[in-house]
């Protein structure tokens, strides 16, 4: 994989994320049902420039190519992968939350909410790391991990409270079945 088909490959995941995000499907209900205060805005915000901004730039312009770290085809290869993983994470969890019909009524345990609490997270972690990989630019990599790091540390703890108070210890029982961002593997002794 040359460096100008990882940016191409990068754009285009991109573009797939958005779409998976603003589908009509899930308008309805993914991007309404969470409550838009000055954290998520920010959070979005740092997110759009991060995780839009600095890979287009890269891709189109060469102001970022200072930054830029030897190019290595392998690398390459793994970013794309990691960035179909992303798509496909991202998909399911849009879809598998819309098709709960009122998610905020009852814990959406079906679907990828069966394995993880927060694929979502899961998604934009895949999403960060294939930039990375793809990209191949300290300045947009950092950037990228630097987002993750916020958006999971501040909003998964607030969250899970919710969900605590939402649903009580039927919550509790999900926690226990679920992981938060990886599936949960159970282990026998």
């Amino acid at each position: 994989m040359t460096d100008k088909f990882a940016e191409l490959t990068l754009v285009i995941i991109i573009a797939g994320a958005a779409i998976a995000l603003f589908s009509n499907m899930s308008k309805r209900s993914f991007l309404n049902d969470n409550h838009w205060n000055g954290e998520i805005v920010a959070l979005t915000i740092f997110t759009l420039i991060s995780m839009v901004s600095f890979p287009l730039i890269d891709a189109t312009l060469p102001w970022l190519e200072f930054a830029d770290l030897r190019y290595y085809n392998e690398i390459g290869w793994l970013g794309l992968i990691k960035g179909i993983l992303g798509l496909w994470l991202l998909h399911r969890a849009v879809r598998d939350y819309s098709a709960t019909g009122e998610p905020q009524k009852k814990i959406v345990a079906k679907g990828i909410y069966r394995f993880i609490r927060y694929p979502f997270y899961s998604a934009l972690l895949a999403l960060v790391l294939a930039q990375l990989l793809l990209t191949q630019n300290w300045l947009a990599g950092v950037a990228g991990l630097i987002t993750f790091a916020l958006v999971y540390c501040l909003r998964v703890p607030r969250q899970e409270e919710d969900g605590l108070e939402k649903y009580g210890h039927h919550y509790l029982e999900y926690m226990s079945q679920t992981g938060d961002i990886w599936p949960r593997i159970p282990f026998k002794y």
